[in-house]
């Protein structure tokens, strides 16, 4: 499944979703089919509309594995519940639970503890400081070492994405960089996919657009490198919401010049930017 189409129609079925249903006010269910089957290439507009309807939100820091908070089997199904269905309210609640909190035993379950409560705060009104703090309280817990697991890489790129919400660009860059470092020599596992994405996010944020282009590009084809399509789809909707905002800005940036979309599409997605 290395094009758009089957990306869209598996997320789409994955929602059960008709294409009727996914059509309805965007587009004809017959255009629809014509994208799944490869046949037809939507332009920017048309894929942040499906994409929407999908429920895609390219701010979700969606996770293809969850992190264990305690040793409380039940638990940590709660939380990857909640989490699974960014319900942050109920998840937020349910982490700061006595009965919970009294499970949190190892350094790595700490580590993760305080990486979902900061991924709470981030979405609800707690605010990006109080965010910022328990992600620095997370990467405390990996201690030193040089090696950097998936869940430190993650904590790392997420208190970038923090730094680049407050336009503190140095602090952001150099987390970029740890998140980043030495990433295509380590063991895959399918949550560095979303180093990247975060990455680009970021970069987004900051309105290097260049750079974040640049970086989906990097992370489809470690993803498709890795036999993965996790966040794929979110990597093209980003792309796709960059592509409008140059255009409805006239920034001047030569977004042809990335081959994006080479391993997914036979023809370029922002064929109509001008």
């Amino acid at each position: 499944m290395n094009n758009l189409g089957d990306i869209l129609k598996e997320t789409r079925q994955k929602k059960q979703l008709s294409q009727l249903e996914t059509a309805e006010d965007i587009c004809s269910q017959s255009t629809l089919s014509e994208i799944e089957h490869n046949k037809y290439i939507p332009n920017t507009q048309l894929l942040i509309n499906l994409c929407q309807r999908l429920s895609i939100n390219f701010k979700d820091l969606v996770l293809s594995e969850n992190f264990k908070v305690c040793k409380e089997k039940y638990f940590n199904q709660k939380v990857k519940s909640f989490y699974k269905s960014c319900d942050y309210h109920a998840l937020n609640a349910f982490l700061n639970r006595p009965t919970v909190t009294e499970t949190v035993q190892t350094s790595k379950q700490t580590q993760a503890y305080y990486l979902y409560l900061s991924i709470c705060a981030i979405h609800l009104d707690n605010g990006l400081d109080q965010a910022k703090e328990f992600l620095k309280l997370s990467l405390a817990c990996a201690g030193r070492s040089r090696s950097q697991t998936t869940l430190t890489r993650i904590g790392n790129i997420i208190l970038a994405y923090v730094y680049s919400q407050q336009g503190l660009r140095t602090s952001a860059y150099r987390q970029i960089t740890l998140a980043l470092k030495d990433i295509s020599t380590i063991k895959y596992e399918e949550n560095l996919n979303l180093v990247f994405y975060i990455t680009a996010l970021s970069y987004f944020q900051l309105s290097k657009f260049s750079l974040s282009i640049k970086t989906i590009e990097e992370g489809i084809h470690f993803s498709l490198n890795n036999n993965s399509h996790f966040i794929l789809l979110n990597d093209l909707y980003l792309m796709a919401n960059i592509a409008e905002v140059i255009k409805q800005n006239n920034y001047h940036l030569n977004i042809k010049k990335f081959n994006i979309f080479n391993n997914l599409v036979h023809n370029h997605i922002y064929e109509n930017i001008k």
